[in-house]
């Protein structure tokens, strides 16, 4: 949702299909700036410190100094959230679920085991 709001905001139009998958060959074409390599390294990010900073080079001549700091704030972020999520048990609000209806069924989400912790939809 966050991703989707973000680009409106913006008025940038991103393929939400194109950020799942695994497969960072997928992720081309999403329509976010350097797409494949954000991927990679929230990719490499998730395995491990040192994962990530084997793209350390890459991420600053792409994104700078900046985009790299944001990039690991974003990963780290969200890591956070999600396994606060699934641990405590937390469903989606209503106004969450109201609006991600589409999205959720699109990218599959519903299949994941912390989408047990929410109603299913109607």
């Amino acid at each position: 949702m966050l991703l989707r709001e973000s680009s409106e905001a913006v008025d940038q139009v991103v393929d939400l299909a194109a950020t799942t998958g695994g497969d960072v060959q997928n992720v081309a074409g999403s329509g976010v700036p350097h797409d494949d390599l954000l991927t990679a390294y929230a990719e490499a990010a998730h395995d491990g410190p040192e994962a990530a900073r084997l793209l350390d080079a890459q991420m600053l001549e792409a994104v700078g100094s900046g985009g790299l700091v944001d990039a690991a704030a974003t990963v780290a972020v969200f890591n956070g959230l999600v396994r606060s999520a699934d641990a405590t048990g937390i469903p989606l609000d209503e106004y969450v679920m109201e609006r991600t209806v589409d999205e959720r069924a699109e990218l599959g989400l519903n299949v994941f085991a912390g989408s047990a912790n929410t109603r299913p939809d109607s």
